[in-house]
């Protein structure tokens, strides 16, 4: 939500300006959800991804008893409806902001970025290339029933995937690397052009990662 939209908030039941408050300042009632409010503007959070994330707790925990239904039964259908739809966009904005990649991603949602087409990284075609060999002699051998290509096939697979984490890993470092420097844009009020700049660097990690973690995923099922 903009600032000069939550500036031109008014209460829907005594016209007060709330500025995007989810209880009115005069008459206390339940506000309805604005459309097009996001999760951060909703917390009443900065667009950063570094949070304070017992912080973030301690707020959910606090909104999820003001919005809470039974406290509304005997307000106005209008009310009811409104601590409804709070708490359910509370529930998806606390599941999706406490944890750092889905905010991540979410954030770049809302930069208009798009998730890219899960392409293997060039660094890694030669090696995606064997570990789906592996993954297919593994079924083979099961189909086969032969124990010991089984044993070897399912060991060269948990070595890979021990890679595979460790590249998840250094992925990481350099994504939470990339939040400093988002908030620091933030906070120094860098221009847009520095902002795309990281946010293009975190866009294009996302997917390495995203692709990564599919194959990690494909790699535990066979083997376990």
């Amino acid at each position: 939500m903009s600032a000069v939209a939550e500036n031109q908030i008014s209460c829907v039941y005594c016209g007060t300006q709330t500025h995007g408050a989810h209880f009115c300042p005069s008459c206390k009632r339940i506000q309805p959800v604005e459309s097009g409010t996001d999760y951060f503007a909703f917390l009443g959070l900065p667009k950063k991804l570094k949070l304070d994330e017992a912080a973030l707790e301690k707020l959910f925990y606090q909104l999820s008893r003001e919005f809470h239904p039974d406290y509304f039964m005997n307000a106005t259908s209008g009310e009811q409806q409104a601590s409804l739809d709070r708490s359910s966009m509370l529930n998806e904005a606390y599941r999706t902001l406490r944890e750092p990649i889905k905010r991540a991603r979410y954030l770049l949602s809302l930069e208009g970025y798009k998730e890219a087409e899960k392409k293997a990284p060039p660094d890694l075609l030669e090696e995606v290339f064997e570990l789906n060999m592996q993954v297919e002699e593994l079924k083979a051998a099961k189909q086969m029933g032969d124990e010991d290509e089984i044993a070897e096939a399912r060991s060269q697979l948990e070595e890979a995937l021990s890679n595979l984490n460790d590249q998840m890993k250094a992925i990481d470092m350099r994504l939470f690397a990339l939040f400093d420097e988002w908030n620091l844009s933030l906070d120094n009020h860098q221009t847009q052009e520095n902002k795309k700049s990281i946010l293009d660097r975190m866009s294009e990690l996302m997917s390495h990662r995203s692709y990564i973690s599919n194959l990690v995923r494909d790699i535990k099922e066979e083997i376990l």
